[in-house]
């Protein structure tokens, strides 16, 4: 009884903060401006003009797009890179440009004058027929073709589309009838409209919540010294497990609210598309994903936000979680659709794909299983900080700070 009071309390207090309201308008802009209105699903029908796009999982055409895409570069001696997520335009040297001439040599059949010749045409009317003519080497393997990408892309400074990560993105075709047929059968059969819907929540969600949390975790702890309420707290007989433990869970539950509010919105659209196809759909589906998928992006923001802020009693917590932030929502680059790996905002910017949502799964279990596990470990950091606080056996954070104002 007593930590629900508690609990409850520090819900009160979060409540009433500038700062909370701040998090809720930033979260509700964020969400009506990105996810908008749930579209209606319906059957494609036979004849129409366009089906939609997708990337080609063709070798041939995945290489002959991203030669086109190099060559067309090339000519203008201006490339797109996006090294850590932000546009950036590469233009390279008269060395740098032989370097990448010398590589082609080993792809196309042409001369490097002949190659020279149809870049230079290229680029100058962006007439495709002028590179038409420049052809892959029959014996030209795609495990070899992208080899040699790769090697381009360092001498671009990576980050660029010619990564074997990356060098799909250059193969966008058009759908057919058959396969928009397939994409729609897999959202009504496979995801029943709402599964689809949710994992676009997440994608979203995940964005916004791996830095804003952390505003809340800061400014939570930073409340008594502001205060001067420090050795008041420290007096009290509650363990400090306890006082931190409330806190922490008040932030998630706090957190967690307002996504689960938000999410009734979609949820109801789909309900109601689903019935119109015919369907039930998923009444649980955002909230599996809001835990499952969403949860330990909230968990390591908020951790890492009361860790820091104990050992360094200052802001250096936000400043670390924006970089953090940055690298990770930017890391996909043009992968948006499936990215997972250790990254800690896995993204899924898409309505359907669920077979590339299958194919992922198990590594998405891994990663939200590591994150959660993270900021377990950080959380218990924090109690261990704040216990030796109250006891008088660290002041790493004042003489931090002072080191801080010395240097500044």
């Amino acid at each position: 009884m007593m930590w629900i009071t508690l609990f409850l309390k520090e819900c009160k207090e979060i409540g009433r903060s500038i700062t909370y309201y701040i998090f809720l308008a930033c979260l509700s802009v964020f969400f009506v401006s990105q996810m908008g209105s749930v579209d209606a699903v319906s059957e494609p029908l036979p004849g129409a003009e366009s089906y939609g796009w997708k990337y080609s999982e063709e070798e041939d055409v995945i290489m002959y797009s991203a030669l086109d895409n190099l060559l067309f570069e090339l000519g203008r001696n201006s490339f797109v890179t996006y090294p850590i997520g932000f546009y950036k335009q590469v233009i390279l040297s008269e060395n740098e440009q032989e370097e990448i001439y010398e590589l082609l040599e080993d792809v196309v059949e042409q001369s490097k004058d002949d190659l020279t010749e149809a870049v230079k045409k290229y680029a100058g009317s962006m007439d495709h027929s002028a590179v038409e003519s420049i052809n892959i080497r029959p014996d030209m393997t795609y495990e070899e073709f992208c080899d040699v990408f790769n090697r381009i892309d360092k001498i671009l400074g990576g980050g660029s589309k010619y990564s074997d990560e990356r060098i799909y993105s250059h193969a966008i075709v058009s759908k057919t009838y058959e396969e928009a047929m397939d994409d729609y059968r897999s959202i009504i059969e496979n995801d029943h409209v709402s599964g689809a819907y949710a994992r676009l929540f997440a994608d979203y969600m995940g964005i916004i919540l791996a830095i804003l949390p952390v505003f809340l975790a800061v400014t939570r702890v930073l409340k008594d010294r502001r205060a001067k309420a420090e050795q008041v707290i420290y007096s009290k007989g509650r363990s400090s497990a306890v006082i931190i433990l409330t806190r922490y869970t008040a932030i998630i539950a706090m957190t967690l609210l307002p996504v689960i509010i938000l999410s009734i919105n979609p949820l109801l659209q789909t309900i109601y598309v689903a019935a119109n196809n015919g369907i039930t759909a998923d009444y649980f589906a955002f909230i599996k994903i809001i835990f499952g998928w969403v949860l330990p992006t909230i968990l390591f923001s908020v951790s890492m936000g009361f860790l820091l802020t104990e050992l360094t009693n200052g802001l250096l917590a936000i400043l670390l979680q924006a970089i953090f932030w940055i690298v990770s929502v930017f890391a996909a680059n043009s992968i948006i659709v499936g990215y997972v790996g250790w990254n800690l905002v896995p993204r899924f910017n898409t309505v359907g794909s669920y077979e590339v949502f299958i194919s992922i799964f198990n590594d998405l279990v891994k990663n939200r299983i590591f994150y959660t596990i993270i900021s377990i470990l950080m959380l218990f950091g924090s109690i261990i900080l704040y216990d030796m606080k109250r006891r008088g056996r660290m002041h790493l954070d004042r003489a931090l700070s002072k080191d801080i104002k010395s240097k500044s």
